[in-house]
Order: structure tokens, then C-alpha cells, then sequence
């Protein structure tokens, strides 16, 4: 029984090991993303916050010019910028060479012509915290998913982060220069911190769930899904409790912490906190509606909406942009990227509807036991972060479902372990 012992833990190493390899090592042959030009020209920011030390400089003041440097740091979160900038900045990329935005209201030659296509060089440079993050998502969806504690844990946790760690749009989007890293990263650690606080309260972990969470809400603004439905989780399970109301207070000196130390990241907004946050939701609403409106992918009615929350974690084919400015042009690089074998699993029909049917039965496997102080962390994020989608996006773009993806992953593997047990007193030892 020891040498098993050793054997699972020494083979579920080797698989979280090699799924992270493989996230590293094939992500230098990911096709470009116009936006990938936008985020490391934003990411700038870093040096002049911290190499020059004048954070002020970025203070966003009125009016700001649609598609300008002040909008685009409005509309984009800071956490991935200040880590894409310290990767170009350590290369020795100077001021006067640092990346210029795309211009959408161009072609795409026209920005091949005026230097907004990025170097090669620097565009692998700056992805590459942004594949790290992507790494570490794999030990974190393990480790969410084997704290669940649902029936043979190890396995089931196995399959989350086979899942998580072959998921083709997850590993597309997350090797680009782009927000998502950051946020589903950071959100899955802000959701274990919350699964270890549900179980004992302390100072400790208080903080880390403070930093985490404005680490989260910094990296781009879906991030407040996974941070307010932990708090609200929280809120849940504490006032059950017998000392309720030193637990609550507690919860809110970490919200307040939250809150003081988003601001104090997020240097655009310092001018007026509240002003510039409405201001940058009221302009992200204004790009969005743009967006709706020019593209092809927008949903027609709500049915749509809800189809489209049902599809995209699996079923959907994999999307590499979103602007037909790019149709044809990043064919030569989409075929090197499927032919190095590195992007992923192309889970066929069959296979994505039934992991679409286990996530559902995961998420029933969760509402079933949401009494259990964990449970109901995941239960909860698991339950807004859907609503949360059906009701903001308008459109059929895979990337901005991303962080439902990866929790659909985790869901199909709670899912599918529950039917094994279902179907006939599934048993094996081992995990």
C-alpha cells in the first residue's frame, strides 16, 4: 500500500508536470491577436510607474479620445500590463521602441506598414508571463477540485487539470498577450483562498484574499465575478455561524482592504476613483455596443445568449479572432500552429456534448452538497460567473466565455467521476 501511495502521487507530479510543459513549450507558434499590440503598447505603464517612479503620470484625465493611450488604460486592467512590461523592460526594450497600439480603424496593412505589428521578438518576450500564469492554472484547478473532496478526489482532480491543461481556446488565449491569464489565474487562486477560509478564519489568509482579490479586479474588470462571489460565499457560511458578527467584521475590513488596495494599483483611476470606474464602464458598455453592432457573431434574443453559454466551453469551434480585417491573413500562421501539435485537444462532437452533459451533472453533484463550507465557495462562483455571462455578453466571442470554460472544466470532471460512481458502483482503489 506505500509503494501505491508513492506511485499516485509521483504520477499525478508527472501529469501536472507535463501539462504545464506542455503550456510552455508550445507557445511561441501561437497565431497574433490584434489585441495582443494594444496590451503591450499599454504595457509602458510599468515603466513609468515603477522604472521611473512617477505612477501619477498615469492618471487618466478628461476628456480622453476614443482609441487613445488614456482609453485604452481605462478599458484595460493593470495586474497583466505592469508583468508584460517588466518582461520587455528586463530585455532592454527602450522607451523610444516600445510597441505602438493597433489602429482598428485601419487594415490590417496599413498597421504592418506603420509598425504596429510587434516584432516577433517582442512578442514572445511579452507573452511569456502570460504563459506562466496559464502553467499555474493547472496546479490550481488540481487543487480546487481535489479540496471539493468529492468521491475519489485524486481522480477526479486528475481530470480537471487534463482538462484545464488541453482546453484549446484556454491555451490559445492564455499564451497571447491578452487579459485573460491574469484573470482566470487569479480568480482560480482567489476561489481557493475562499475554499480554505470557509473551513477557519484567519488574519493571514484575510490578507492574502484581500491582495489576490484586487490582483484579480486589476487584471481586467470581469474579475469582480469571481471576487464579489466569494465575499458573498463567505457571507453566506459566516452568518451561520455562532460568532457571526466578529467573523463579518472581519470580512469587511477584508473588503475595504480589497477596495484600498485595487485603487492604489490601478494608478489611472487616483484622479477620482468612483468617476473614473463609471467612466470606464460606461465606455467599455460604448465599445461593446460598437462591437456588437459591426460583427457578424452578435446574438439576436436572449435564446441565443443562453445557447451560447451552453456551446462555448466545449462544443464551439476554436476561434482565433474576432475582426474580419483578419480573414485570410493569419491562415499560414493558424496551419503552423495546428500542425506543431501543441494547440490542444479538438474534442470531437460526440466527446463535447457528453463533457457538456458532465459539467451539468457536476454542477448538480455541487448544489446537491452547497451546505459543506467549500463546496459552497465553488457552488456559488460557479452559479453568478454563468448568470454573470448570460446577462453582459452580447456576442459569440469565444475568448470573453474563458473563464466559464475553465469552469466548465472543473464541473465535467465532478461530473463524470459522479456517473462512474452512478453506473454500476464504479471502484478503483488507487485514487
Amino acid at each position: 500500500m506505500e509503494n501505491a501511495f508513492w506511485l499516485k502521487r509521483l504520477g499525478v507530479l508527472a501529469l501536472l508536470f507535463g501539462l504545464m510543459a506542455y503550456i510552455f513549450i508550445g507557445y511561441d507558434t501561437v497565431p497574433f491577436h490584434g489585441d495582443e499590440a494594444d496590451h503591450l503598447h499599454k504595457s509602458h505603464d510599468f515603466v513609468v510607474a515603477i522604472v521611473h517612479k512617477r505612477p501619477a503620470a498615469l492618471q487618466v484625465m478628461l476628456p480622453v479620445q476614443i482609441d487613445s493611450t488614456e482609453h485604452i488604460r481605462l478599458l484595460t486592467g493593470t495586474t497583466h500590463a505592469y508583468l508584460t512590461g517588466y518582461a520587455l523592460w528586463s530585455m532592454g526594450v527602450e522607451d523610444s521602441a516600445w510597441p505602438r497600439a493597433w489602429n482598428y480603424a485601419q487594415d490590417v496593412q496599413w498597421n504592418i506598414e506603420y509598425g504596429r505589428w510587434p516584432s516577433e521578438r517582442i512578442l514572445q518576450r511579452g507573452r511569456l508571463p502570460h504563459v506562466l500564469l496559464t502553467m499555474l492554472s493547472i496546479p490550481l484547478a488540481f487543487g480546487i477540485v481535489w479540496r471539493c473532496q468529492m468521491p475519489y478526489p485524486c481522480l477526479t482532480a486528475s481530470i480537471a487539470a487534463f482538462l484545464v491543461g488541453t482546453h484549446s481556446a484556454w491555451l490559445l488565449n492564455g499564451r497571447r498577450v491578452l487579459q485573460e491569464a491574469a484573470l482566470v489565474t487569479l480568480s482560480l487562486i482567489v476561489v481557493l483562498i475562499g475554499m480554505s477560509l470557509a473551513e477557519r478564519f484567519s488574519w493571514l489568509k484575510l490578507c492574502l484574499l484581500s491582495l489576490f482579490s484586487a490582483l484579480c479586479f486589476a487584471a481586467k474588470p470581469t474579475g469582480i465575478i469571481a471576487v464579489g462571489a466569494v465575499f458573498i460565499a463567505l457571507a453566506w457560511i459566516v452568518i451561520e455561524q455562532p460568532k457571526r458578527w466578529r467573523l463579518l467584521a472581519q470580512l469587511l475590513c477584508a473588503g475595504i482592504a480589497f477596495v484600498v488596495l485595487y485603487i492604489c494599483i490601478t494608478p489611472p483611476i487616483w484622479a477620482n476613483p468612483p468617476a473614473r470606474m463609471f467612466l470606464a464602464a460606461q465606455m467599455r458598455a460604448e465599445v461593446l455596443r460598437g462591437q456588437t453592432a459591426a460583427s457578424p457573431d452578435a446574438y439576436a434574443n436572449w435564446i441565443e445568449r443562453f445557447v451560447g453559454l451552453i456551446e462555448q466551453p466545449f462544443i464551439a469551434p476554436l476561434q482565433y479572432y474576432e475582426s474580419p480585417a483578419f480573414d485570410g491573413v493569419l491562415d499560414e500562421q493558424i496551419r503552423i500552429y495546428e500542425a506543431s501539435r501543441w494547440h490542444g485537444w479538438a474534442i470531437p462532437n460526440s466527446i463535447a456534448y457528453f463533457l457538456t452533459f458532465c459539467g451539468m451533472v457536476g454542477l448538480i453533484a455541487l448544489a446537491y452538497r452547497h451546505r459543506e463550507p467549500r463546496l459552497r465557495i465553488v457552488f456559488v462562483w460557479l452559479i453568478i460567473t454563468p448568470l454573470a455571462f448570460l446577462l453582459s455578453i452580447p456576442l459569440a466571442w469565444q475568448r470573453y466565455y474563458l473563464l466559464w470554460s475553465v469552469g466548465m472544466c472543473l464541473l465535467a470532471s465532478l461530473g463524470l467521476v459522479n456517473i462512474l460512481r452512478w453506473l454500476n458502483g464504479f471502484r478503483y482503489f488507487w485514487f
